[in-house]
Parts: structure tokens; C-alpha cells; sequence
């Protein structure tokens, strides 16, 4: 009895010890080294592409969203190999029938020149794990495995070269054909086993050593670790130093942010970002039975999206799917071909551009140059009476990109210009109007500061114009973060004055930095998680002000190492105040 007993508690805490174990979530191995960042060059030139061509073709557009005789209308059709309950060995069996023919990547390549891209990008490997390039670490290629016997992506490549375009490449981190990895699920974000992972380091190096230079890696679904992330990023950086990583990357190893599928940002970004935007919601690769439309239609749709994501600081990267042949889809030339005929007159309120600083208009969106603002006319105006708020420098020339030998008329009046843009509508697709000051940019900002009867200024999250990046740990956690938050102070005497904290926000402690009319400072603030903590002013910073009609304060993470961390700010209350004597 003693020993069945004895058995008995040894099982018990062999149960509770095993239990245990599970519930400990896998911790990552210590961090990988961080790597140096683009040069700021390199993230210039990606920055300014503002619209670039994305390539849906693999195998999966060879059953074209069909499979036995049935359509496939859950998901994506590039997907079709999950949604299609299509067997490993059936999908492989596609691969003897794939020759696409009529693809032409100098084809491809003068079309995406001719609709006014920079650059291409294009799926190197989907999570069917069928590569569009020649890998020595599976047979399952477009060389190997197709009658084809040409590499896609090599070809492409060289094509943009010729070109004058950017390349870049699109890359699953999960592979639904690789017998290591996790099996297909409905969410794509799965983990990433360890020989999966030496898999793709393998399969990344040769497309960072084979294929000349690469603007991007636009890295795709999963759920990685952080040192699975890290060592991705560190494999790109040894081999292409100037190769901007895509947020999907995960775990903040990103060098741009990406937005959901066709989504834009409702709220204000401060990091590289960019629009992943399809022909239809419902597919990137290609289907054939898709419901098309009208292109001119679908032109202007697509075009007033991006126009909307140039003017808030992002790149619209806009997808084709080319048939299983090969071939380009009529439609899409079409669409993209509109859309090139409007660059030729309007790409200067797109290129070489910035976000403009001007507030919110009713009537569309603006871009900025030195000396100039660019109004996209979106909504109207359906009097032909442009109405400009915000703008308090001189106008001194107002035209259409369209016509720019003829002058609009403009007028000032209670703070506001008033354009004449005429009655008649345009044939355009999206009118574009330049406007041409004087000097520096004046402007209102959209959230400004007053006085309080005291004379202070309370500076909160409420008054603040903030700004985020895009981070997560995988698709289906990103969320915004806030990076950065800008408060401008109207009519502040000149004078000495002192920024105290009135509140601290909620969460961790954190250092920040601060600026206040260029002049900087650190501070420490500790952790708090608990609310209604009554008024506990501490000195931060004294600065010397000058007379001006705004003086900006701006608060960030001290450490950059992470541009994306989350700052949480909630509860936040500084006072900008003079000194009592």
C-alpha cells in the first residue's frame, strides 16, 4: 500500500509538473543583434515611389478560383489550394500543366511605366509554397517542376532594370508544402517551427544574393518570434543593406508599417507606411469569374484611394493577378492605362510630395511642395467656389495641373481663399489644382492651444495632434500605436516659461523626450496604472520663448530603437506655464 501510495503522489506531481510546464508561454532566445537601418537615402527613394505595381502569379492562377468545375468563392483565389480542399498531391500535379506563355515580363514592366509606377512588386513564393524563382531547397519551382523553365522572378527583375524601375519581392512566411511547417489554418497566422524557419532564411538569402538589388522584401502573414523576425531581418541586412523590410515582418523588425488589405488609416501616421490595394476586395490572384465592371469606373475608384494615401504620407501599392497563360487580364491593362493617362498631367501633386500640413478641407485632400499646396477635388465643389481654411500665406498663382496656362481667379476673405474652379465638371478623373505663396508656409493647425484664465496652457491627449505607427505580432494583433504627440501653443507671450506635469499618464515607466520650440530635454516618468491620482505638479523643462503665433511642443519615446513602441499616454497632463516669481 505504502508503494501504490508513493506511486500515486510521484504521478500527482508528475501531473501538476507537466501542467505547469504548458501553461509557461514559449520564451524567445536572447535577441539577435540589432542590424543597422536603411541608409536615409535608401528610405527616400522608397518613400517616394508613392505608387507602385503589386504581382499576384503562381500556381494558383492556373485553376483561376475554379476547381472541379466548381467556383471557389470562400477566400482568396490565390488561396485556393486551403479553400479548395485541394491535396498536396493534386496541387503538385498542376505544376506539369503550367507554361504561362504570354507572360512578358518587359511587358509587364512598360505597363507598369505607362500607368505611372515606380516600381514592382511581385510574389517570389505564396503560402502554397510553389516558388516563382529557381531554389535549390525544394523541387517545387517554376524551373523544376514546369514546362515553363523560365525563372519569374530573375526575368522581372532585369526587366525593371531596363526600365528604370524599382524591384522588390513579395514572400510567405508560412508554406503549406514544406513538411516542417505548421499545417494550413483559417487564420494564416501561425507559428513558425524551427526547420521552417532555417527553411525560409534559406530561401530569402538566395533572393537577396541572386536577384540584384531589391527595394523591398514585402514579407507575409505567420505569427514568428522575436528572434525568428530578427534573424530574418539580420539575413536581408548582411546581403542588402539598403533593402526596406515590410511591417508583416511582425514584432516591430519592420521598416515600413503596412495597413490591412485595401484599408487606410482613420488616424494620423508618423512612420514609413503603406496601402497593400487590390483590383477587387475579394481577390488578388486571378479569377475568372470575377465581375468586372466598368474600367473608367474602377480607375477613378482606384485613383481617388490613392490620391487619399499619398496625401496622408503613405504608398499605395496597387495589385494585377495575370491569368494561368500568363496573359495580363484586359481589364487591369485598362484600368492601369487610365489611371496612367491622369499621371501624365497630374503626377507633379503625387511625386516628390508630402503630407500637407494644411487642416482638414470638405472637399478633398491636399499634398505639399515648398511654395506650393495641391488640392484634390474629391467631393465638389458643386457651386465651383473652392473654399481653402488653414492657409494664412500670400497666394500668388492658382491653376489646374490639367490646364496650367489658364489662371483661376482667387480672393482672401475672413481668413479663407476662395477659388473660382467654374461650374462646369472636368473630364479628369480627379481634378487637381495648384496653388502657388509666397515665402514659408503659414498655416492654422487643425488643434491648437489658448490660454487658460491663469495664463497657462494644458497640454492633453485631447489637444494634441498624434501620431502612430501600425505593430503587432501578427495579422490579427496590430493595432496602432502612438509614436509621437505635437501641441501648438497659440499667442504665448515672449518670455521664460516652465513645462510642469500635471498628471502622469497610465502605464509603464518611460523616458521621454521633449521639444519645445527646437529646444530639447529629457525626463523620466514612472510607472502608474492607477486613476484618479489627484494634481502632482513636477518641474520637466525651463525654455526661453519667443514672440510667435505658435510655438510647438512635441513629446516622443527617448530610445528610437523601436520606432513603433506604443508611448501610452492616457491620463496625460502637462501645463506650459511662466515661472512664479
Amino acid at each position: 500500500m505504502k508503494r501504490i501510495n508513493s506511486f500515486i503522489h510521484l504521478a500527482l506531481a508528475l501531473v501538476v509538473f507537466t501542467a505547469c510546464q504548458k501553461e509557461k508561454p514559449v520564451q524567445d532566445a536572447a535577441p539577435v543583434q540589432s542590424t543597422p537601418k536603411p541608409s536615409a537615402q535608401a528610405i527616400a527613394e522608397w518613400q517616394h515611389q508613392k505608387y507602385s505595381m503589386f504581382i499576384h502569379f503562381g500556381l494558383f492562377s492556373l485553376p483561376a478560383g475554379v476547381w472541379k468545375n466548381e467556383k471557389v468563392t470562400k477566400g482568396y483565389s490565390e488561396q485556393i489550394r486551403a479553400h479548395g480542399k485541394i491535396t498536396k498531391e493534386e496541387f503538385h500535379a498542376l505544376a506539369k500543366s503550367f507554361n504561362p506563355e504570354k507572360w512578358n515580363p518587359d511587358s509587364v514592366a512598360s505597363l507598369a511605366k505607362q500607368a505611372g509606377m515606380k516600381s514592382i512588386v511581385i510574389t517570389s513564393k505564396h503560402h502554397d509554397g510553389f516558388a516563382m524563382f529557381h531554389t535549390k531547397f525544394s523541387d517545387f519551382n517554376i524551373v523544376d517542376a514546369t514546362p515553363y523553365k523560365h525563372d519569374v522572378i530573375k526575368e522581372l527583375a532585369d526587366a525593371c532594370r531596363k526600365q528604370g524601375l524599382k524591384f522588390g519581392v513579395y514572400f510567405s512566411l508560412i508554406d503549406w508544402d514544406f513538411p516542417g511547417a505548421s499545417p494550413i489554418s483559417e487564420t494564416n497566422s501561425d507559428s513558425i517551427p524551427p526547420t521552417h524557419h532555417q527553411f525560409n532564411l534559406n530561401q530569402v538569402e538566395e533572393l537577396v544574393t541572386q536577384y540584384g538589388p531589391l527595394s523591398e522584401i514585402w514579407f507575409d502573414m505567420g505569427k514568428p518570434t522575436l528572434q525568428q523576425s530578427q534573424e530574418l531581418a539580420a539575413m536581408v541586412r548582411k546581403h542588402q543593406p539598403d533593402c526596406l523590410l515590410s511591417g508583416r515582418l511582425w514584432n516591430d523588425q519592420g521598416d515600413f508599417a503596412v495597413m490591412g488589405d485595401n484599408a487606410s488609416p482613420d488616424f494620423r501616421m508618423g512612420t514609413l507606411w503603406q496601402t497593400p490595394a487590390s483590383m477587387f476586395d475579394e481577390t488578388w490572384g486571378y479569377r475568372s469569374w470575377q465581375v468586372r465592371g466598368d474600367a473608367k469606373e474602377k480607375a477613378k475608384e482606384k485613383l481617388t484611394s490613392l490620391i487619399k494615401v499619398v496625401s496622408a504620407g503613405g504608398n499605395y501599392l496597387l495589385n494585377i493577378g495575370p491569368m494561368g497563360d500568363g496573359g495580363i487580364v484586359p481589364f487591369e491593362r485598362d484600368v492601369l492605362l487610365t489611371m496612367g493617362a491622369w499621371f501624365k498631367q497630374n503626377s507633379e501633386g503625387i511625386y516628390n510630395t508630402t503630407a500637407s500640413l494644411l487642416p482638414e478641407q470638405t472637399w478633398g485632400v491636399l499634398t505639399s511642395k515648398p511654395g506650393k499646396e495641391y488640392l484634390f477635388l474629391l467631393n465638389g465643389p458643386a457651386d465651383g467656389k473652392l473654399i481653402l481654411k488653414g492657409l494664412q500665406s500670400k497666394v500668388t498663382k492658382a491653376y489646374r495641373l490639367s490646364d496650367k496656362s489658364k489662371d483661376l481667379s482667387f480672393s482672401q476673405e475672413n481668413g479663407e481663399w476662395k477659388i473660382d474652379v467654374g461650374k462646369q465638371k472636368s473630364k479628369a478623373l480627379v481634378d487637381v489644382v495648384a496653388l502657388e505663396y509666397e515665402g514659408e508656409l503659414q498655416y492654422t493647425p487643425s488643434k491648437t492651444v489658448a490660454a487658460t484664465p491663469a495664463g497657462s496652457y494644458l497640454l492633453t491627449p485631447d489637444n494634441a495632434i498624434s501620431y502612430h505607427s501600425y505593430s503587432g505580432r501578427d495579422y490579427n494583433s496590430t493595432k496602432p500605436t502612438l509614436i509621437k504627440m505635437e501641441w501648438f501653443v497659440e499667442d504665448a507671450p515672449e518670455g521664460k516659461y516652465t513645462l510642469v506635469l500635471q498628471q502622469l499618464p497610465k502605464g509603464e515607466e518611460k523616458v521621454l523626450r521633449i521639444k519645445i520650440d527646437g529646444q530639447e530635454s529629457t525626463t523620466t516618468l514612472e510607472s502608474y496604472q492607477i486613476q484618479g491620482i489627484s494634481e502632482q505638479s513636477r518641474h520637466l523643462m525651463d525654455v526661453a520663448l519667443k514672440s510667435k503665433k505658435f510655438i510647438t511642443v512635441e513629446i516622443s519615446l527617448a530610445d528610437q530603437s523601436n520606432p513603433h513602441k506604443n508611448m501610452e499616454m492616457e491620463g496625460l497632463v502637462l501645463r506650459l506655464e511662466k515661472p512664479i516669481k
